[in-house]
């Protein structure tokens, strides 16, 4: 199951996307919402389904260009097996995977040495002392004369500890599953002689996610509202649990045959009706997503 420090790097998708936007790779009419970044897309192929961490893609979600994996619980050279797969199999409609690797080692859980250690998959936060992030980019490429590979174009780069590396890497259009650039120019109505664009993708915000995950120090909550001492935690009272749920103290409502709530005073209520704060109305209803 994903952990919360797994998940805390997610995020680096929506960046790629911002960077995307913000370095003008579409025309200035076009929104920030026309690159499209979602989280567990399934991309099908002819032996199965891949299910990626995060995906992004211009226009249309299932035209994803670019997946991000985070590997935390899976070793690294099965990390990049999959990486292998979402090019291969997918017969290279995947252009670009972008695997995050953080490699955690277990730690005491104070100075004490006689103290028992921490292992890392229950540890959400970062040391800098133990523990390790780096990235790694692949790029699907056909070589002649129609042989479809990977190129590997960011290498184990360092992310933690350490600054924020200068490595960077292009996405053009011929990138995005979208059509020609000329093509595009035609139906968006774009001059012609308008330069192809292109983007140059940075990790600054991968470091900034790592470093805020190192500065978390174990995601202590010590001499917070919320903080309790395990020594302290025997104490509670256990609670006794009754599947048997109280019958609502709200007048009784029931359904027309046209689906709309009728009160004991006949009045008609919106299904989905929700009373504000400080309503003196007697009703209340929810519904299940």
């Amino acid at each position: 199951m994903p952990t919360r420090l797994h998940e805390a790097f997610i995020p680096f998708s929506y960046d790629m996307a911002d960077q995307l936007f913000a370095s003008n790779f579409l025309p200035a009419r076009y929104k920030r919402k026309t690159i499209i970044q979602s989280g567990s897309t399934e991309l099908k192929h002819s032996s199965g389904v891949l299910v990626p961490d995060a995906s992004i893609s211009f226009f249309n979600s299932r035209k994803t260009f670019l997946v991000l994996e985070v590997a935390y619980s899976q070793k690294e050279r099965d990390a990049q097996r999959k990486a292998r797969d979402y090019i291969l199999d997918t017969d290279g409609k995947i252009k670009f995977v972008v695997l995050v690797i953080v490699t955690k080692q277990s730690r005491k859980k104070g100075a004490d040495p006689h103290q028992p250690t921490i292992p890392p998959s229950e540890n959400d936060s970062l040391s800098r002392d133990h523990d390790t992030v780096h990235v790694h980019v692949y790029k699907s490429v056909i070589r002649p004369p129609n042989t479809l590979t990977g190129e590997h174009i960011i290498d184990r780069v360092k992310i933690f500890p350490g600054p924020a590396p200068e490595d960077t890497f292009p996405i053009t259009w011929a990138d995005i599953n979208s059509g020609t650039w000329s093509d595009f120019c035609n139906g968006a109505k774009v001059p012609s002689d308008t330069p192809q664009p292109s983007c140059d993708i940075n990790f600054s915000a991968l470091v900034s996610i790592a470093h805020d995950l190192a500065g978390r120090v174990g995601d202590s909550r010590e001499g917070t509202p919320l903080y309790q001492p395990e020594e302290f935690a025997h104490f509670q009272t256990p609670l006794l649990k009754d599947g048997s749920f109280f019958d609502s103290s709200s007048p009784a409502v029931h359904l027309s045959s046209g689906g709309t709530v009728l009160s004991d005073e006949g009045r008609r209520l919106d299904p989905d009706y929700q009373p504000s704060v400080g309503s003196n109305d007697s009703f209340s209803s929810f519904s299940s997503s």
